[in-house]
């Protein structure tokens, strides 16, 4: 009988020590994954659909001016830079990107992360070599 009571306490304890343990899994533990910053850490880039209710592809550039503001940045090939967006419903955030094609309507949206944005507007030097990496 004694031998059954320190089975059955060894078991209750048990059962206390797992009860405990899944109590303590954090709620970020068990929300669904955030793709959008996923990819962005993965990739340092996502595309994006809109940006706020009225600029996405096709949207011209006096309109996204009117919308978003000035950029932070204007590169040489007409691409502008918005810093400090973020995915909506998202942790995602980083440099929207908006890329316009030669009729002055945006062609691509893009979140970036800020080490992809100061190399995209550090002007490169002529007959500079450019490496690329990549993931494998």
């Amino acid at each position: 009988m004694k031998t059954n009571l320190v089975s059955a306490l060894r078991l209750t304890a048990l059962a206390a020590t797992l009860t405990f343990v899944s109590a303590s899994v954090s709620a970020k533990d068990l929300a669904p994954a955030d793709r959008a910053e996923d990819l962005l850490a993965l990739h340092g880039s996502v595309p994006v659909k809109q940006a706020g209710p009225y600029v996405e592809m096709g949207t011209y550039k006096i309109q996204v001016s009117a919308k978003l503001g000035s950029p932070s940045a204007r590169l040489a090939d007409g691409t502008w830079l918005y810093q400090h967006y973020q995915v909506e419903g998202g942790e995602a955030a980083g440099t929207l990107v908006v890329r316009f094609n030669p009729r002055g309507r945006v062609s691509g949206l893009t979140l970036v992360t800020p080490a992809v944005a100061t190399a995209m507007s550090t002007p490169k030097q002529a007959g500079e070599k450019v490496l690329v990496a990549a993931n494998k």
